[in-house]
Protein backbone atom coordinates (compact mmCIF):
# COMPACT_ATOMS: atom_id res chain seq x y z
CA UNK A 1 0.00 0.00 0.00
CA UNK A 2 1.08 3.28 -0.81
CA UNK A 3 1.27 6.30 -2.45
CA UNK A 4 2.40 9.79 -2.72
CA UNK A 5 -0.72 12.33 -3.01
CA UNK A 6 -0.07 15.89 -4.76
CA UNK A 7 0.33 18.51 -3.03
CA UNK A 8 -3.48 19.76 -3.29
CA UNK A 9 -4.23 16.43 -1.57
CA UNK A 10 -2.12 17.77 1.56
CA UNK A 11 -3.77 19.27 4.37
CA UNK A 12 -2.33 22.42 5.85
CA UNK A 13 -1.17 21.20 8.59
CA UNK A 14 2.47 21.93 10.12
CA UNK A 15 5.11 19.49 9.97
CA UNK A 16 2.31 16.85 8.09
CA UNK A 17 5.22 15.64 5.47
CA UNK A 18 3.78 13.70 2.49
CA UNK A 19 4.38 9.45 2.58
CA UNK A 20 6.68 8.45 -0.35
CA UNK A 21 5.81 5.93 -2.67
CA UNK A 22 5.03 2.80 -1.02
CA UNK A 23 5.50 4.23 2.56
CA UNK A 24 2.60 2.22 4.18
CA UNK A 25 3.80 -1.31 2.54
CA UNK A 26 6.66 -0.82 4.42
CA UNK A 27 6.23 -2.78 7.98
CA UNK A 28 7.59 -0.13 9.95
CA UNK A 29 4.31 2.41 9.29
CA UNK A 30 1.03 2.95 10.79
CA UNK A 31 -1.66 4.01 8.79
CA UNK A 32 -4.62 5.04 11.18
CA UNK A 33 -8.19 6.48 9.53
CA UNK A 34 -9.50 9.53 11.33
CA UNK A 35 -12.99 9.99 9.18
CA UNK A 36 -16.63 8.68 9.67
CA UNK A 37 -17.41 5.38 9.96
CA UNK A 38 -19.14 5.51 7.32
CA UNK A 39 -16.42 7.46 5.03
CA UNK A 40 -14.59 4.27 5.88
CA UNK A 41 -16.67 1.34 5.80
CA UNK A 42 -17.16 2.91 1.48
CA UNK A 43 -13.36 2.31 0.85
CA UNK A 44 -10.54 2.64 3.25
CA UNK A 45 -6.34 1.64 2.35
CA UNK A 46 -5.92 -2.04 3.10
CA UNK A 47 -3.56 -2.25 6.12
CA UNK A 48 -5.49 0.83 7.93
CA UNK A 49 -7.41 0.75 11.41
CA UNK A 50 -9.42 2.89 12.42
CA UNK A 51 -9.91 5.69 14.89
CA UNK A 52 -13.35 6.50 15.79
CA UNK A 53 -11.80 8.68 18.91
CA UNK A 54 -8.59 8.90 20.35
CA UNK A 55 -9.64 6.34 23.33
CA UNK A 56 -9.15 3.87 20.84
CA UNK A 57 -5.39 3.90 20.98
CA UNK A 58 -5.25 1.72 23.84
CA UNK A 59 -7.15 -0.62 21.96
CA UNK A 60 -4.79 -0.65 19.29
CA UNK A 61 -1.78 -1.21 21.84
CA UNK A 62 -3.85 -4.41 23.81
CA UNK A 63 -4.15 -5.82 20.71
CA UNK A 64 -0.37 -5.12 19.95
CA UNK A 65 -1.02 -2.93 16.53
CA UNK A 66 1.24 -0.39 17.59
CA UNK A 67 4.48 -0.95 15.45
CA UNK A 68 6.93 0.83 13.41
CA UNK A 69 8.31 3.75 13.09
CA UNK A 70 6.09 5.98 11.38
CA UNK A 71 2.99 7.12 12.02
CA UNK A 72 0.25 8.26 8.60
CA UNK A 73 -3.01 9.88 8.75
CA UNK A 74 -6.02 9.96 6.87
CA UNK A 75 -8.49 12.69 7.79
CA UNK A 76 -11.47 14.44 5.85
CA UNK A 77 -11.27 18.05 7.55
CA UNK A 78 -8.86 20.33 9.23
CA UNK A 79 -11.06 19.97 12.36
CA UNK A 80 -10.52 16.10 12.57
CA UNK A 81 -6.74 16.68 12.61
CA UNK A 82 -7.07 19.42 15.15
CA UNK A 83 -8.98 17.55 17.74
CA UNK A 84 -7.32 13.73 17.50
CA UNK A 85 -4.09 14.17 15.53
CA UNK A 86 -2.39 15.60 18.75
CA UNK A 87 -3.65 13.23 20.70
CA UNK A 88 -2.12 10.22 18.56
CA UNK A 89 0.73 11.51 17.58
CA UNK A 90 1.43 11.99 21.09
CA UNK A 91 -0.22 8.81 22.52
CA UNK A 92 1.64 6.29 20.08
CA UNK A 93 5.67 7.69 20.57
CA UNK A 94 6.05 7.46 16.25
CA UNK A 95 7.79 9.67 13.98
CA UNK A 96 4.59 11.62 11.97
CA UNK A 97 5.18 10.67 8.10
CA UNK A 98 1.93 13.02 6.82
CA UNK A 99 -1.84 12.95 6.19
CA UNK A 100 -3.93 12.77 3.59
CA UNK A 101 -7.25 14.77 2.86
CA UNK A 102 -9.64 12.32 0.49
CA UNK A 103 -8.18 13.20 -2.52
CA UNK A 104 -5.23 10.87 -1.40
CA UNK A 105 -7.92 8.22 -1.04
CA UNK A 106 -8.50 8.48 -4.98
CA UNK A 107 -4.77 8.72 -5.15
CA UNK A 108 -3.86 5.70 -3.92
CA UNK A 109 -6.49 3.79 -5.70
CA UNK A 110 -5.61 4.79 -9.02
CA UNK A 111 -2.13 3.69 -8.05
CA UNK A 112 -2.80 0.33 -6.39
CA UNK A 113 -6.09 -1.07 -7.30
CA UNK A 114 -9.00 -1.78 -5.14
CA UNK A 115 -9.71 -0.44 -1.33
CA UNK A 116 -10.96 -1.97 1.28
CA UNK A 117 -14.83 -2.01 2.22
CA UNK A 118 -17.24 -2.84 4.99
CA UNK A 119 -21.07 -3.61 4.51
CA UNK A 120 -23.13 -1.97 7.54
CA UNK A 121 -26.50 -3.34 8.24
CA UNK A 122 -29.48 -2.73 10.16
CA UNK A 123 -30.81 -4.40 12.93
CA UNK A 124 -33.72 -6.51 11.81
CA UNK A 125 -30.84 -7.12 8.83
CA UNK A 126 -28.71 -9.03 11.28
CA UNK A 127 -31.82 -11.21 12.48
CA UNK A 128 -32.44 -12.73 9.48
CA UNK A 129 -28.68 -13.47 8.92
CA UNK A 130 -28.00 -14.74 12.15
CA UNK A 131 -31.99 -17.13 12.31
CA UNK A 132 -30.82 -18.24 8.94
CA UNK A 133 -27.19 -19.01 9.95
CA UNK A 134 -25.21 -16.75 7.74
CA UNK A 135 -23.54 -14.91 9.38
CA UNK A 136 -21.49 -15.38 12.78
CA UNK A 137 -21.67 -11.97 15.36
CA UNK A 138 -18.64 -10.68 17.06
CA UNK A 139 -19.63 -8.81 20.30
CA UNK A 140 -17.23 -7.20 21.29
CA UNK A 141 -19.12 -5.18 24.42
CA UNK A 142 -17.64 -5.74 28.23
CA UNK A 143 -18.46 -9.24 29.52
CA UNK A 144 -20.96 -7.96 32.05
CA UNK A 145 -22.91 -6.35 29.30
CA UNK A 146 -22.89 -9.43 27.39
CA UNK A 147 -24.54 -11.74 30.06
CA UNK A 148 -27.11 -9.05 30.55
CA UNK A 149 -28.35 -9.66 26.98
CA UNK A 150 -26.82 -10.39 23.25
CA UNK A 151 -28.07 -11.35 20.33
CA UNK A 152 -28.63 -15.40 19.76
CA UNK A 153 -25.75 -16.96 18.97
CA UNK A 154 -23.06 -14.53 19.47
CA UNK A 155 -19.31 -14.74 20.33
CA UNK A 156 -17.51 -12.51 23.19
CA UNK A 157 -14.55 -11.42 22.01
CA UNK A 158 -13.93 -7.86 23.67
CA UNK A 159 -12.29 -5.17 21.01
CA UNK A 160 -8.72 -5.60 23.46
CA UNK A 161 -8.44 -9.41 22.35
CA UNK A 162 -9.45 -9.24 18.71
CA UNK A 163 -6.09 -10.46 17.27
CA UNK A 164 -6.05 -13.60 19.61
CA UNK A 165 -8.93 -14.31 19.49
CA UNK A 166 -9.97 -15.69 16.23
CA UNK A 167 -7.74 -18.48 14.86
CA UNK A 168 -9.25 -21.53 13.48
CA UNK A 169 -12.23 -19.47 12.32
CA UNK A 170 -11.58 -19.62 8.70
CA UNK A 171 -11.35 -16.89 6.79
CA UNK A 172 -13.98 -16.78 4.79
CA UNK A 173 -16.77 -16.51 7.42
CA UNK A 174 -19.28 -13.95 7.67
CA UNK A 175 -19.08 -11.44 10.15
CA UNK A 176 -20.78 -9.01 11.74
CA UNK A 177 -19.16 -6.75 14.61
CA UNK A 178 -21.59 -5.48 17.11
CA UNK A 179 -20.21 -2.86 20.00
CA UNK A 180 -22.25 -0.87 22.33
CA UNK A 181 -23.75 2.20 20.32
CA UNK A 182 -21.99 1.63 16.84
CA UNK A 183 -19.36 3.99 17.90
CA UNK A 184 -16.58 1.69 17.96
CA UNK A 185 -17.77 -0.89 15.76
CA UNK A 186 -15.82 0.19 12.77
CA UNK A 187 -12.32 0.28 14.68
CA UNK A 188 -12.98 -3.37 15.31
CA UNK A 189 -14.01 -3.90 12.26
CA UNK A 190 -10.92 -2.60 10.93
CA UNK A 191 -8.78 -4.91 13.06
CA UNK A 192 -10.75 -8.10 11.61
CA UNK A 193 -10.58 -7.26 7.94
CA UNK A 194 -6.62 -6.56 8.02
CA UNK A 195 -6.30 -10.30 9.87
CA UNK A 196 -7.49 -11.62 6.92
CA UNK A 197 -11.32 -11.39 7.15
CA UNK A 198 -12.78 -9.71 3.87
CA UNK A 199 -16.75 -10.53 4.94
CA UNK A 200 -17.21 -8.01 7.38
CA UNK A 201 -20.04 -6.37 8.29
CA UNK A 202 -20.78 -3.88 11.14
CA UNK A 203 -23.94 -3.04 13.23
CA UNK A 204 -25.57 0.24 12.71
CA UNK A 205 -26.27 1.96 16.19
CA UNK A 206 -24.75 -1.00 17.57
CA UNK A 207 -26.19 -3.30 20.27
CA UNK A 208 -28.32 -0.76 21.37
CA UNK A 209 -30.30 -0.33 18.37
CA UNK A 210 -30.91 -4.27 17.90
CA UNK A 211 -32.15 -3.82 21.73
CA UNK A 212 -34.46 -1.24 20.94
CA UNK A 213 -35.76 -2.75 17.63
CA UNK A 214 -37.08 -5.67 19.61
CA UNK A 215 -35.25 -8.50 18.35
CA UNK A 216 -35.03 -11.97 19.62
CA UNK A 217 -31.94 -11.88 22.01
CA UNK A 218 -30.72 -14.59 24.44
CA UNK A 219 -30.03 -13.55 28.47
CA UNK A 220 -27.78 -15.31 31.15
Amino acid sequence: MGATPSGENRLPIEGGGLPSIGATQESDALLLDLRSPTAFASGFIPGSFHLPDASCLELLRANGLVRGKKLFIITETDEQMAQYGEAVASGLDLEFGGVWGPAGMEEWRKRYGDLGSLEIVEADTLAVRVSAWKTVVIDTRTRAAFERARIREALHIPADTLTGSLTGLPAETALCIVCETGKRGSFAASVVWNLGYRNVAMLRGGFAAYLESHLPLARS
